[in-house]
Formats: structure tokens, C-alpha cells, sequence
């Protein structure tokens, strides 16, 4: 023990306590954000990864400059694989094949990878990291749901009549000029009902929630709504 505070006294403690509280800001302003979109993970969340990710450089940094063996990436390596299962475990498919948690994922993946640089000591580089996905993540937003309103592509999941809904919805779309790109059958709800998904080229740019509108007063088509992956 006595051994270990001599060497770590030449790591300057002050570099490390300023590395991991950078790291715990960063993760806990993601994480913020992240939980006031209700995502699967929060502001805890990032900031446990974020701040574990800065303390694995750290103890990678130890271990190859006081004993001078090892390979100083692949601890980081492991960091980053490792935080990719878990990544996978906020991403959830509804009942109704529905995605989300996949911004999620990516950002909870980055955030990790922001923590290995503030524990690496690159402080202004992971501050334009951190900056630049801020930008990202709060900026681009609303361009990305306006984009995603107007996309000529859309993915529909529907619980249908099984005998006579699909003909109709085909011929609907075949006198809109929509072009069907990608129609997968499910099996029946516990209604009976058939469910199914499909992707439509709408050869032009339509507000979604209008087609969506549209449909859903129709009869033969009991469940309707739009797949996003979020």
C-alpha cells in the first residue's frame, strides 16, 4: 500500500481529480439531456460511464508508466466493446415493432469515448468532442424530426381487417402514387386482425402525420401508426 501512494504521488492528483470531474460533468449533462427525452438511460447513467471510462485511462496510464509493460490502447478497447452491450440493452422493440433507443445508444457509446480522452489528459480536444455533440444532440434535433415529417420515405405499421383491409390499403396507395417498397405480414393480433409493415416511396414530399391521419379513419384499418427509430 505504502508502495502504491508513492508512485501515484508522481501521477499529480490534481491532473486525476480534474480529469474525472471533467468526465462527470460531461456525462451528466448528456445524460440531462438524454433523460428529459425519457430515453431508457439518464443523467446517472452517463455519468457513471463517462466518469469510469476517464478512470480506466487513468489506471491504464498507471500500470504502463510504472511497470512499463502492457499495451497502453487495450483497457480503452475494452471500454469502448463493453459500453457497446450495454448501449444495446436501450434499445427496445415495442409490441408494435416499434424502435427506440437507438440515439441512445450511440450517445451513451460516444460518452464513453469522451471519458477515455478526458482520462487520457486531452482536456481541450474532449472539450470540442463534448461541444460538437451538444450540437448534435440539441441543435440537429429538431432539423432531424423535420426532415423525418417530410422524408418521401415512410414505414407504416398497421393492425388490419384480414380479409378484405390489405386490397384495399394496396389500391389506396396504387391511386396515390405511392410505390411499396417493403411489405412484411405478421402474425394475427389477439383480435384477429392482420398486422403488417411497409415501407412506401411517396415520390414526393408529404407531412406524414396527414397520411397517417388519413388512414386511420378508415374502417378496415383498426391500429395505425408511423415507425420511428429513435
Amino acid at each position: 500500500m505504502i508502495h502504491e501512494v508513492k508512485i501515484m504521488g508522481s501521477m499529480e492528483y490534481l491532473s486525476i481529480i480534474i480529469r474525472l470531474m471533467m468526465a462527470m460533468i460531461m456525462g451528466a449533462v448528456i445524460g440531462y439531456e438524454r433523460a428529459s427525452k425519457k430515453s431508457t438511460a439518464g443523467l446517472r447513467t452517463f455519468s457513471i460511464v463517462c466518469v469510469a471510462s476517464a478512470f480506466t485511462m487513468i489506471i491504464n496510464e498507471y500500470l504502463v508508466g510504472n511497470y512499463g509493460s502492457g499495451d497502453s490502447a487495450r483497457l480503452a478497447a475494452q471500454v469502448i466493446s463493453g459500453v457497446g452491450f450495454l448501449g444495446m440493452g436501450s434499445i427496445i422493440m415495442t409490441a408494435r415493432n416499434r424502435i427506440r433507443g437507438l440515439t441512445t445508444a450511440a450517445t451513451l457509446w460516444a460518452t464513453a469515448i469522451l471519458g477515455l480522452s478526458a482520462g487520457a489528459g486531452m482536456i481541450v480536444s474532449s472539450l470540442i468532442a463534448f461541444a460538437i455533440m451538444m450540437f448534435i444532440i440539441i441543435v440537429m434535433s429538431p432539423i432531424s424530426r423535420y426532415i423525418e415529417k417530410y422524408n418521401q420515405k415512410i414505414t407504416i405499421y398497421m393492425e388490419i381487417d384480414k380479409h378484405a383491409g390489405l386490397q384495399q390499403i394496396i389500391e389506396f396507395f396504387a391511386e396515390k402514387n405511392y410505390e411499396i417498397l417493403q411489405l412484411e405480414k405478421h402474425m394475427a393480433s389477439p383480435e384477429g386482425d392482420l398486422m403488417i409493415q411497409l415501407e412506401l416511396n411517396l415520390n414526393g414530399k408529404y407531412l406524414h402525420s396527414d397520411i397517417i391521419s388519413q388512414l386511420s379513419h378508415w374502417e378496415t384499418i383498426h391500429y395505425i401508426e408511423e415507425v420511428r427509430k429513435l
